[in-house]
């Protein structure tokens, strides 16, 4: 049966990697290693908290000194801007369409969120609620999908070895090439030494 530590990872790469790591702990529930309903909790809870981070990083003001110590951050800010406008009339809305919308747009609206101040606990109490709507339709696909991990594995190697095969051909094929073709700069010294 599955261990804390088991939990504890998938808690951990929610935060990396929330939908692979929650589809992928669903497929190991689907086989019996893991429990639905603690892989729910823990991915939801995963997630929730990751992003209070992004929320608490706008409301702390620790988001402009992320530019400065971490400048890829600097993609976010004209997004966050543009946002900030928006979110204090319809903070609420946009948080819940961020969420649902494959997290497109999720870390700049929960920064803003914080940079505009809005009251966390419903800032939680919306994440709380795409949490279940998102990571519950998640954990129901992997269950869905768990059954057919072995075939698609199978499809997945089977892909590989055929890839490799047509990437080694077409690597012989253009060595062959290079090798045979001669340069037309040196076609012209050839023909006048003649």
């Amino acid at each position: 049966m599955s261990s804390v530590w088991e939990y504890l990872l998938i808690f951990l790469g929610v935060a990396i990697e929330g939908p692979v790591v929650t589809l992928t702990a669903a497929a190991l529930a689907s086989n019996g290693l893991l429990n639905p309903f603690l892989v729910f909790a823990v991915a939801g809870t995963g997630n929730v908290i990751g992003d209070m981070f992004w929320y608490a990083l706008g409301y702390y003001g620790g988001f402009e000194h992320r530019l400065r110590t971490w400048p890829r951050f600097a993609r976010y800010t004209p997004k966050i801007e543009q946002i900030k406008a928006d979110i204090a009339q319809r903070a609420l809305q946009l948080l819940l369409g961020a969420k649902l919308s494959l997290g497109i747009g999720s870390i700049p609206t929960l920064i803003a969120a914080g940079i505009v101040r809005i009251a966390w606990w419903r800032v939680v109490l919306v994440q709380t609620l795409g949490e279940i709507i998102w990571t519950g339709g998640l954990v129901i696909i992997g269950l869905f999908l768990g059954p057919y991990v072995p075939q698609i594995l199978k499809d997945v190697r089977i892909a590989t070895i055929v890839g490799g095969i047509v990437f080694t051909l077409l690597v012989l094929w253009l060595l062959r090439r290079s090798f045979t073709t001669i340069p037309k700069s040196n076609r012209e010294t050839e023909g006048c030494a003649q």
